[in-house]
């Protein structure tokens, strides 16, 4: 499929503002990389803060889009939680760039962060907050779990399997292969949350 010249645009931006964060990226770079003129991306933005926030804010809200709809699919909590992790790690591994992008500007100065954190980090994590709170009270995850922590724990787990699969790579070649295999990790991070089956916890629920 042919691309339009925003999506190009789109496209290219990611690339660049991922390798070099939003103050080192410029226009000319962006419009080299996309292989149109400047004039082009002026013509769909504004200026290069208008495309950055355009990439976050709208990678994001596709992102909160499609965990409302897992969030609210009629299954239980347990199926849910793997459906978040399939989510998760599919995100990070089909949009590495923009994973890259994102921890730039946390690890950053993070001017954008605030924005973003009103208009839906902060829904994703109060929903999230009330899933495993809800899930602890349904007799499927554990009650001792600072229900505020969850959502980060989630993420950062397949968040650092992905930012450091080369190094797991190689430390894999001395240790089992199954022990490192996506299917590993989703159960470990499963297993952090559920309450082992008759075991004490889901007793005193």
């Amino acid at each position: 499929m042919t691309l339009g010249s925003k999506e190009k645009i789109i496209k290219a931006a990611i690339k660049v503002f991922a390798a070099q964060g939003f103050e080192g990226a410029s226009m000319d770079a962006i419009a080299q990389a996309a292989r149109l003129t400047k004039p082009m991306i002026y013509y769909h933005f504004k200026n290069k803060k208008s495309l950055y926030l355009f990439l976050l804010e709208s990678h994001v809200e596709r992102f909160y889009s499609r965990l409302q709809d897992i969030l609210t699919a009629p299954r239980d909590h347990r199926q849910i939680l793997s459906m978040l992790i399939e989510y998760y790690d599919e995100s990070f591994r089909t949009n590495p760039e923009m994973l890259q992008l994102f921890q730039r500007e946390t690890a950053g100065s993070g001017r954008f962060l605030k924005s973003l954190a009103g208009n839906f980090l902060l829904k994703i994590h109060k929903q999230l907050v009330a899933f495993f709170r809800d899930g602890a009270q349904a007799g499927i995850f554990r009650t001792s779990l600072n229900y505020d922590l969850c959502p980060q724990t989630l993420a950062a787990s397949l968040m650092f399997n992905f930012s450091m699969e080369r190094i797991i790579q190689q430390v894999s070649k001395s240790a089992d292969e199954n022990f490192f295999t996506k299917e590993a990790l989703h159960a470990h991070i499963m297993n952090l949350f559920i309450v082992e089956e008759g075991g004490e916890e889901r007793r005193r629920v």
